[in-house]
Parts: structure tokens; C-alpha cells; sequence
């Protein structure tokens, strides 16, 4: 087996969304099918001021956007020293557009495959652009047209790229007018994500008792950033006509912002959770209303868990309906969304069960750790030359 180094610090594995999770879930992947011997990670890279939150809630938030606003006009200049002798690996796989980038000096002599994953949920110079204050973005918008060289030179740069399903590069298209002329079609492999299994903490009862939800409400859950792109205020607009039905509640994780919840005694803000496993259990539909998705990883943590997910029909999720598990339904639109409740409320507990099953099933058949390792490790071997 080629020796492969996967670009990212060891000890930033976390499980949460993103390239840290992600790689994570690999490793625990690679260690159980055997291979973890042919896969380096960076070395620790230890604390940074970005990741001391008493530091961050200390700064005024003026002062945090200048920062961020003066690190992102100045990125395209920027570039860094390799952090290990690239020459000892056979490919080098990086995990953001904006990491290879910072690294095309050090890679300018290096002879093996370069491999780039990127986990934005959209082209990253446009994400990075999101995360200002919006009086900033505008006033400085010619000077961070330039940060599009990120994006650019590192799909050029790359010999592949690999995405999770063709589904996921949607968003790049919607998102990027010149991706459909930086993309090359040679390059691209596809490669479905996997992840441990999730376990809820509390009991579908104590949940709903802790949050004063009847044990015979139908209840959906949403877990997620409170933005449009995420489709949660497209949420907001449907969750009236559902409210109709007197039995139909709402629980809602995730902090409160840019977007706030209604102000309606069926709908419930629970904030920021580290137990987001258990909110869903408790829940009879999970819903993931996405406008523009990539992959979302709640989507496999939902399967995992054997929960009923009703999905937009858009980006990674429409790749799902492939598998035929009736417990994953994909809508477009409000009318649908509606309409969809409307019959998974329908039926029956024999019916429901075999769905819940079914998600269940599909999980371990075909999305656990060793599956996802067992999938990168054949793509691997086949852009080595193996």
C-alpha cells in the first residue's frame, strides 16, 4: 500500500461537522480494516488563540470582525511551509481549498499525487465571505473578489478530488460561475462518508418530560445552524400550517442566530446541546430542510440512530434515494414538506417501525467507519496507481 499523508493535525480529530469529524470517523475506519499503518496525520499542532472560547468571549465583537475581516483580505499573499517532508509520501490528501493553497510553495517540487477534499458547504471563498460583518463584505467586495484564487488554484493544483457523491457538488455550481471551468471531470472520485455509531444519553420519555412535550405528541426535531442555507427559515414559514394539528410539536437545536424561533408554546429552543443523539430519539421525524447541502453527516447520525428523516430534495441528500429506504423521504418545496408530515403522521406503528428499521439497516450495511475506510482506502490505491 502507498504511503498517503492526510493533511490535518492529529490532534484536532473532534467529532463534530467538518473535516475534523470527518477524518475521524477514517481513522477509526482505517485502525479497524487494518490500515492505518499506510495513513499519516500531521503532527499535534496544539492551542491556538481561535480555539481559547474564554479568550474569543473576552475580545469585543468589533474588533473580532476587523480581524477576521483583514486575515481573509490578505490570504491570497499568504503561504506556509511544508510541516513534514511531503517527499516521504506517495500522495499528499488536503482537507480545505484554503489549505492547499497556503501550501503551494511547498508543493511546487513535489512529484506525488496531490488530493483535495473540500467539506465547505459551498464553494469556500463564498463561505468565507459569509462569516463577515455584511457592512464590511460590501464595503470591501472588490478586494475580496480576490480570495476566489483560493478555490481556483487549488482544483487546478489538485491531480484529484474527491467529493462523497456527484450530488455534493451542486452547490459549487449554484455557488461558483467558474467551477464548471475548473472542474475537471478526470479528477474527480466519489467516495461516501461513514461514521460510528450514535447512542442517545436520555430516554425518549425523560427528553420530552425535561421539555414539558406530551408522550403522545407527534414531534419533529431539527438540529442545525439557524440560517437560510440551511433551510431553517424556510422551517419557520411551514411550521404554521403544520401547527394546525394540535398534536404536532417542534424541538429545536442549535444557537439562535442570525435566524430566532417562533414564538409559539409548541415550538421549543433548546440552544446549543452536546446531547443532539438524544433529541432526536425522542423525536418521531427528524427533518433536514436544507437549501444548498454538500453532505450532511446528521443525515447518517439520524440513520444511525434508526429515526424517520424527511430531507430536501437538493445537493447530497438527494443521493440517498437511491437506496430505497422507506424511511428516508426527500420533498421539494413547502407544499410537500407539509404533505410529507402529513403522511408520515399516517402511519401506522407496524409501518413505522419497518421504516425506523430500514434507516437502521442502511446505516450498517453501507455507511459505518469500515465501510467508509474500506471505500477511501480502494480510491486511494487507485489515484496512487496501485
Amino acid at each position: 500500500m502507498s504511503k498517503v499523508l492526510i493533511h490535518f493535525p492529529i490532534d484536532k480529530l473532534v467529532p463534530k461537522g467538518g473535516p475534523a469529524g470527518y477524518l475521524l470517523n477514517l481513522r477509526q475506519g482505517l485502525i479497524e480494516c487494518g490500515f492505518s499503518g499506510s495513513f499519516d496525520f500531521l503532527p499535534e499542532a496544539g492551542a491556538s488563540i481561535e480555539s481559547n472560547a474564554l479568550l474569543r468571549n473576552f475580545v469585543p465583537k468589533r474588533l473580532k470582525d476587523i480581524r477576521r475581516l483583514h486575515n481573509f483580505m490578505n490570504l491570497p499573499n499568504r503561504s506556509l511551509a511544508s510541516p513534514v517532508d511531503y517527499s516521504r509520501y506517495d500522495a499528499v490528501h488536503f482537507h480545505s481549498t484554503e489549505d492547499l493553497y497556503l501550501h503551494r510553495k511547498a508543493l511546487a517540487d513535489y512529484c506525488g499525487k496531490v488530493v483535495l477534499t473540500s467539506h465547505s458547504p459551498c464553494v469556500y471563498h463564498k463561505e468565507l465571505i459569509s462569516r463577515l460583518n455584511p457592512s464590511d463584505a460590501n464595503h470591501h467586495c472588490e478586494r475580496l473578489k480576490s480570495l476566489e484564487v483560493v478555490d481556483e488554484f487549488s482544483f487546478r493544483r489538485a491531480d484529484a478530488v474527491i467529493f462523497p457523491c456527484p450530488d455534493a457538488e451542486e452547490p459549487y455550481f449554484h455557488t461558483w460561475a467558474k467551477y464548471g471551468e475548473v472542474r475537471d471531470p478526470s479528477k474527480l472520485s466519489y467516495v461516501p462518508t461513514g461514521i460510528q455509531p450514535c447512542h442517545a444519553d436520555t430516554s425518549r420519555t425523560d427528553v420530552r418530560k425535561l421539555y414539558g412535550i406530551p408522550e403522545d405528541a407527534f414531534l419533529i426535531t431539527y438540529i442545525g445552524r439557524h440560517n437560510e442555507i440551511k433551510g431553517y427559515g424556510d422551517l419557520l414559514h411551514a411550521a404554521p400550517r403544520l401547527f394546525d394539528d394540535e398534536k404536532v410539536w417542534f424541538l429545536i437545536a442549535g444557537r439562535e442566530e442570525p435566524l430566532r424561533g417562533l414564538g409559539h408554546p409548541r415550538w421549543i429552543e433548546v440552544g446549543w446541546t452536546d446531547d443532539p443523539h438524544s433529541i432526536i430519539s425522542a423525536a418521531d421525524l427528524f427533518i433536514l430542510p436544507n437549501r444548498e447541502t454538500y453532505y450532511d453527516l446528521i443525515m447518517l447520525e439520524t440513520l444511525s440512530l434508526g429515526q424517520l428523516i424527511l430531507a430536501s430534495n437538493t445537493g447530497g441528500n438527494r443521493s440517498f434515494e437511491k437506496y430505497g429506504s422507506e424511511g428516508i423521504v426527500l420533498y421539494d418545496g413547502e407544499d410537500e414538506l407539509v404533505m410529507s408530515v402529513d403522511r408520515v403522521k399516517s402511519l401506522s406503528n407496524d409501518q413505522t417501525e419497518r421504516a425506523r428499521r430500514a434507516n437502521k439497516a442502511l446505516y450498517e450495511s453501507e455507511f459505518s467507519c469500515r465501510k467508509f475506510a474500506e471505500r477511501y482506502v480502494a480510491c486511494m490505491k487507485e489515484i496512487c496507481g496501485e
